[in-house]
C-alpha cells in the first residue's frame, strides 16, 4: 500500500490568529511521535497570516484515523473550533 498524503488548509478568524497558531503548534511533537506519521509540517501564509497549511504524509488510512482520534488532536480541535473561519482537508495522490 502506498503512503497517504494530505493537506489541511485552516483559516483563523482575524482576531484569533495567535490563539490558533499556538494551538496548531501543540500538535507537532505528539503527532510526529505517532508510529504512522512520516511527515507533519505546519506552514503559515506570508501574505495572509490567518491562513495555515499542514502538509502530512501517513503510512496508511488507519494511521491517519488513529491520529485524528488522538487525545491531542481532539483537545486541539475543541480549543480552536469557535476561532476558525474555514477548514479544507484534501487527500492527495503523489504524481511525481
Amino acid at each position: 500500500m502506498s503512503d497517504l498524503y494530505l493537506s489541511a488548509s485552516i483559516t483563523a478568524k482575524p482576531d484569533s490568529i495567535e490563539l490558533v497558531k499556538a494551538e496548531l503548534l501543540k500538535f507537532i511533537s505528539p503527532t510526529r511521535a505517532e508510529s504512522g506519521c512520516l511527515r507533519y509540517d505546519l506552514h503559515q501564509d506570508r501574505e495572509n497570516p490567518a491562513h495555515f497549511v499542514f502538509y502530512e504524509t501517513w503510512t496508511n488510512k488507519e494511521a491517519l484515523d488513529e491520529h485524528l482520534a488522538s487525545d491531542h488532536i481532539q483537545a486541539g480541535l475543541v480549543a480552536v473550533d469557535s476561532h476558525l473561519e474555514n477548514v479544507v482537508i484534501s487527500l492527495l495522490d503523489k504524481l511525481a
